[in-house]
């Protein structure tokens, strides 16, 4: 009998001072060269579990209780911070794109760019995803420096958005504040776009995947785009401006109109089958539906007031519940009234963002942590409640 030895290799976790050199390595290649400004600035990577912190700078060595952890930009102490939460992914691309994504969102509001993005949840209608997805479809052939392709992005997107009247206006502004983010953590962790292409091409085949497109296009669409308009113009960024339009932008540095006939076109990208897959999902939706209006309309609910909320969620995830709202699965927020945290069932934050919407039974659904002063009283219908002070 012959033995043999079975080699392992272990994989080494990636140290939060591994993580912040390769932020600063990626910013001085850049040299300020693509936004005109360092994004290099103070950094913290903090531990989910311990809120340990590590950073590129003298700050806490522990994230404050009050503030929650997420990939964000934050203000602690009178300074901007970009905080990334640990571990940081194993995948050299993934963690570099990570790292100077949420690099970018320290900046942005310096430069003028938008620091939140509307929910655009026409992107859960049949329409909405047929014809992203069928932008997206093009967008990865257009990659592969497929002309052709550009003009039949262009008319899949022109087509959604004469379909669905705010999509223009919606879609802009995301693709301006994630979409922006997610195209400058891609062009820094991989400045050679023959290279960064094919993690593009990935990014776009799985976005088809995620379960809501309402939150998460843009950091498809985003990248995409935007190394479109790299490929034509290196420095386009310089000259850019919340109100222009990344497929706008990509027409005219490719010198093309989009296709004018799109669902003739369609059919070069599987699109009957995409749109039969489209019509099945959105019947199980309705289904969907008809539990949310039991869970958070017609049934016996806790109204939770919003005045300064901070949350973090999982934006694949978001739930448009028609004009009502978002649904999240899951989510930490905090305010003024204390903490929630949803285990499970989910939580509607309503339209206007002015209230927190959840089962008044808590079934373990929820962790309700209440500041000194506020209490929970009888709504106005029999068995719902709602939050208020003392």
């Amino acid at each position: 009998m012959h033995m043999h030895a079975l080699a392992f290799i272990v994989l080494a976790a990636i140290t939060p001072q591994q993580g912040l050199t390769e932020l600063r390595a990626m910013c001085r290649h850049d040299g300020k060269r693509m936004w005109g400004v360092d994004l290099c600035g103070p950094t913290m990577i903090v531990d989910r579990q311990t809120r340990a912190v590590v950073s590129n700078q003298y700050g806490p060595a522990v994230l404050p209780k009050e503030v929650g952890i997420a990939n964000t930009a934050v203000d602690i102490d009178g300074k901007r911070w970009t905080m990334v939460v640990g571990p940081l992914p194993e995948d050299a691309f993934a963690r570099k794109m990570l790292l100077a994504h949420e690099s970018f969102h320290s900046v942005q509001q310096k430069l003028g760019f938008p620091t939140t993005g509307p929910a655009n949840t026409h992107l859960d209608s049949v329409d909405g995803r047929y014809w992203l997805q069928l932008e997206w479809r093009a967008l990865a052939k257009a990659l592969r420096g497929d002309r052709q392709a550009v003009r039949d992005a262009l008319a899949f997107r022109t087509k959604r958005r004469s379909l669905l009247p705010s999509a223009s206006s919606q879609e802009r502004e995301l693709e301006m504040h994630e979409g922006l983010a997610e195209y400058t953590g891609a062009a820094f962790a991989e400045p050679d776009i023959a290279k960064r292409a094919p993690h593009l091409i990935d990014k776009l085949r799985d976005a088809e995947s995620t379960p809501t497109f309402v939150r998460s296009f843009a950091y498809a669409s985003g990248p995409a785009w935007g190394t479109l308009i790299e490929m034509k113009h290196p420095r386009w960024t310089r000259a850019t401006k919340a109100s222009d339009d990344l497929g706008n932008l990509a027409a005219d540095a490719w010198h093309v109109a989009a296709a004018q006939d799109a669902e003739a076109r369609a059919a070069l990208y599987d699109g009957a089958k995409l749109l039969a897959s489209e019509q099945e999902r959105d019947a199980r939706k309705q289904a969907m539906l008809r539990e949310f209006h039991a869970r958070f309309i017609d049934g016996a609910h806790l109204t939770i007031p919003l005045k300064n909320m901070s949350f973090q969620f999982d934006p694949n995830a978001a739930q448009p519940f028609e004009a009502l709202g978002t649904v999240y699965p899951t989510l930490t927020a905090r305010d003024d009234w204390g903490t929630i945290v949803v285990h499970k069932g989910g939580a509607l934050i309503r339209s206007d963002w002015r209230s927190l919407v959840v089962p008044a039974e808590v079934n373990g659904d929820y962790t309700l942590t209440l500041n000194d002063g506020w209490s929970i009283v009888s709504g106005a219908r029999a068995g719902d409640v709602t939050l208020t002070k003392k």
